[in-house]
This record gives C-alpha cells, sequence and structure tokens, in this order.
C-alpha cells in the first residue's frame, strides 16, 4: 500500500492567480459575477428562512412553491436567478430585510 504524503494548506497552489486571468476574459468575467451573484442570494434566502425559524417545506408552502424549490435556490443547483418579485415575497414571508451586496450591485428589499 502506497503511504500518501499529507500537505499543509499553505504548500497548496492558491486559486488567486488563476481566476485573476480567468477573469481578464470578458464573457468568463460575466459568468463569474453571474456566479458570485447567485451565491450570494442563496445565502441570503437560506439566512433570512432560518432566522425566520421556518423550514424550507414550510416557506415553501407559504409561497405557494415546493420544498425542492427552495431547496434547489438554497443549494445552486437552478442556475437561474430568482425574480426580484420572488425575493420580496420572501422578505414578506420572512419578515427580513433581504440585503443582496455584491460588486456592482446592492439591493435591499424590506418586508412590508
Amino acid at each position: 500500500m502506497k503511504k500518501i504524503k499529507k500537505r499543509n494548506v499553505k504548500d497548496l497552489p492558491s486559486i488567486g492567480p488563476f481566476i485573476r486571468e480567468q477573469e481578464k476574459d470578458p464573457e468568463m468575467k460575466v459568468l463569474m459575477d453571474r456566479a458570485g451573484l447567485r451565491i450570494e442570494i442563496a445565502r441570503v434566502i437560506k439566512t433570512a428562512r432560518e432566522k425566520a425559524g421556518l423550514t424550507q417545506a414550510e416557506l415553501a408552502k407559504k409561497l405557494g412553491k415546493t420544498q425542492a424549490q427552495i431547496g434547489r435556490l438554497e443549494s445552486l443547483r437552478d442556475k437561474r436567478l430568482p425574480s426580484l418579485e420572488l425575493l420580496a415575497e420572501i422578505a414578506a414571508v420572512t419578515k427580513r430585510r433581504l440585503i443582496v451586496d455584491h460588486p456592482g450591485i446592492h439591493f435591499e428589499l424590506v418586508a412590508t
């Protein structure tokens, strides 16, 4: 059996230079920005739901959606960006202010 050499995190190559190189391509930059925005929105949705004390199934029921739809929003399996209307509904149901603060984009949805 071959012995596996342990590596420290500091010994691993940094992904930063690779990302900076990829961002030089305008199309790749757009894709990376969109992916980053999706991650931010998913985090905001999950945080609002959890702070409201709701399960995915409970939030889904209040929104007239399925638990699977909420799960996809939170886990990034759905590559589409949710509509502002859906985000506003989530803010209202969770009674939370949803704040998305991403490079070049900042919006806040306040529960009414």
